[in-house]
């Protein structure tokens, strides 16, 4: 059992879920989409991690193959790229030689090394969103689009995440902090720091 591993997850999830109901209530303050689009991101994201520790609590072993995860961050990342999209609207999204250059090579990366496990189709589906996700964030800085810092945040995101499984190849000790760990802690906090950033957008509209 990697001991520094349940506790890493353990923080994501307290820090997600409470991230999550924060934007959730923020979202019925504020009437806002992109803050309840947030929300479920969150859940989705700490629900995935939700089911990997439980299945080592009742099984007593890690997940060697943890589809019900992976869906949920899959979900999770279907809602960071919906909160992309609806920034978008009543602006004409056009081509970006940078902007597909970045997502090209995020989602070749995260295709090739078969990020989402053994299942192509998983892999292929979060590589293609990630990749959409970075070509409009990427995009959106370059047009000028306010809050510039949102979209730096969420091209991090997507970068930590595929970082993550690229770390994990060459992870065999998980029962100290090493470099996988500061990776996912650095992702789990860069995700919940989209919430002030998105607040405070919605403020300013």
């Amino acid at each position: 059992m990697g001991n520094f591993e349940l506790l890493d997850n353990l923080f994501q999830i307290a820090v997600l879920l409470c991230a999550c109901c924060a934007a959730g209530f923020f979202a019925l303050r504020h009437k806002s989409r992109s803050l309840l689009i947030l929300s479920l991101a969150y859940a989705c994201f700490a629900m995935g991690t939700t089911y990997y520790v439980l299945y080592l609590v009742i099984m007593g072993i890690w997940p060697q193959v943890f589809y019900v995860a992976e869906i949920s961050w899959l979900a999770a990342w279907l809602f960071y790229l919906s909160a992309q999209i609806e920034r978008t609207e009543g602006r004409r999204v056009g081509f970006s030689c940078p902007a597909a250059l970045a997502a090209a090579v995020l989602a070749a990366t995260a295709f090739l090394d078969r990020d989402f496990g053994p299942s192509r189709l998983l892999s292929a589906l979060f590589a293609l969103t990630a990749g959409a996700t970075v070509y409009l964030s990427v995009f959106h800085m370059q047009t000028g689009a306010q809050r510039r810092v949102r979209d730096a945040l969420m091209t991090g995101c997507a970068a930590l995440q595929v970082l993550l499984y690229l770390v994990s190849n060459f992870t065999r000790d998980y029962t100290r902090f090493n470099l996988y760990y500061a990776v996912d802690l650095t992702l789990t906090l860069s995700m919940a720091a989209l919430l002030p950033l998105t607040l405070r957008e919605v403020g300013d509209r």
